[in-house]
């Protein structure tokens, strides 16, 4: 019997603001989360991280997504060792990384993998492929050729360490990694220019980057912004960025509860990083546009009839609607409001609402906190009753314009429906705002 395999897809906000920033940075804008545009991708039943460019419109990232109970499992965590996927950034769309025999050939952890800008070769974190005398089996760097050349461990690299997270900036040819050959268990991150005729200078720690915690997941932004986590004593994982010219790497606001890696500029308007899973978490993938401040009010919903039986469902919102919604394959659809009125079909079949202010029969007047929206019932109720049992004890399912939203408060006040919008958000979690008080199914 075959699996069904949801896969989810948010997007919070108004449509995406096509002009780039100019007064302010991009680093600068995910410091005013709520001038932000916030969509969401993954796979509900997998973890997807590691993401790093693979040439101008990819990105590969690591991921155990599309397993089964047969899938080779990690001993100790026993979870599904993970595979390679690309998504095409223009829409998102993520396939299975063919790789090539000596990739497809590597055993256990696989993955991320840098391309070099002239693609001849990758450099690939992975497992070795045999324990060392303490049965440990570590993770290395490789550079993996595409031209039939024989793989080889990169020349720096040490037998009884670890090597991890490769990022390559093509301007410079260097390649920054995470590794503990300094400080066994504890990472620092490093970074080795490869020259023209082929030679790997010896790697040297990234100055005011490392400190006495880990230090894992370098990228690199536009200027030199150099991106990283940071481990934490109670929050996992912590984003930082250290802006060329600063003497002190700054952290970053969308950090949160687990977590948080993998930070990337897209583009001129969009940003990226990866979060864990919290409870009741259904993406990994965050990307972070500025909103557009002329966009008018809109909710639209498509549904989509293909061999594949898809299902695709978009959410906007502004400072009076918020909220999210699901979609199956990875798949994005762009949105629009068709200046209609409420419920009105356009003529390619989508369905738009806009903001009425008399609330409509489903409703009452008031504000509710919204923590999840789903076309399909079932899926609803499951996400409902994980978070009942957790942080939600008076969450309740409402229907409201042909979808389900699982409602976590009503509030009188636009003032009381933020405080616990900002309780819910400061605790891990995310919540939006919808001007109308739904009512229980």
């Amino acid at each position: 019997m075959m699996r069904k395999n949801y896969t989810f897809c948010f997007f919070l906000g108004a449509m995406l603001c096509a002009t780039s920033l100019h007064a302010q940075s991009m680093l600068e804008q995910l410091g005013e989360p709520d001038s932000l545009n916030i969509s969401l991708l993954g796979d509900p039943n997998a973890e997807d991280y590691g993401a790093v460019p693979y040439g101008a419109n990819h990105l590969l990232f690591a991921s155990n997504r599309n397993t089964s109970a047969t899938s080779p499992k990690d001993p100790v965590t026993n979870t599904p060792f993970p595979s390679l996927y690309l998504m095409r950034i223009s829409d998102r769309r993520v396939t299975r990384y063919p790789g090539n025999t000596a990739i497809n050939q590597l055993k256990y952890y696989v993955g991320p993998g840098a391309l070099l800008p002239d693609s001849s070769a990758i450099i690939m974190s992975h497992s070795r492929q045999k324990p060392d005398s303490n049965g440990d089996i570590k993770m290395t760097l490789s550079e993996i050729s595409f031209s039939g050349n024989p793989t080889k461990e990169l020349p720096f690299i040490e037998q009884s360490f670890n090597y991890i997270h490769p990022f390559f900036d093509p301007e410079s040819y260097t390649l920054y990694f995470a590794s503990d050959f300094e400080h066994i268990g504890d990472y620092d991150i490093y970074r080795s220019t490869l020259s023209f005729d082929g030679v790997w200078s010896l790697p040297v720690s990234v100055p005011l980057v490392n400190s006495t915690s880990s230090e894992v997941f370098p990228t690199l932004l536009p200027n030199q912004t150099i991106g990283f986590s940071r481990s934490s004593r109670n929050y996992g994982l912590q984003l930082y960025a250290l802006e060329l010219g600063d003497s002190i790497a700054q952290i970053l606001s969308i950090n949160g509860r687990g977590d948080d890696m993998g930070l990337l500029q897209l583009n001129d308007t969009t940003l990226m990083a990866a979060q864990s899973k919290r409870k009741g978490s259904v993406a990994n993938f965050n990307f972070y546009s500025p909103l557009s401040k002329t966009k008018s009010l809109a909710l639209t919903t498509e549904v989509i009839d293909s061999a594949d039986n898809e299902i695709i469902a978009t959410l906007d919102s502004d400072e009076n609607t918020e909220g999210s919604a699901n979609a199956k394959n990875n798949q994005v659809v762009s949105t629009e409001d068709n200046g209609g009125v409420n419920g009105s079909k356009t003529s390619s079949g989508k369905i738009s609402w806009v903001t009425v202010h008399e609330p409509p029969t489903s409703t009452n007047r008031g504000f509710s906190l919204i923590v999840g929206g789903f076309i399909e019932k079932q899926l609803a109720y499951q996400y409902l009753d994980r978070i009942s049992n957790d942080w939600a004890p008076e969450a309740f399912l409402a229907r409201y314009n042909d979808k389900y939203y699982v409602v976590h408060s009503i509030h009188s006040t636009r003032s009381e429906a933020d405080m616990a919008k900002a309780a819910v958000n400061n605790k891990g979690n995310r919540a939006w705002i919808l001007r109308s008080g739904l009512r229980k199914l």
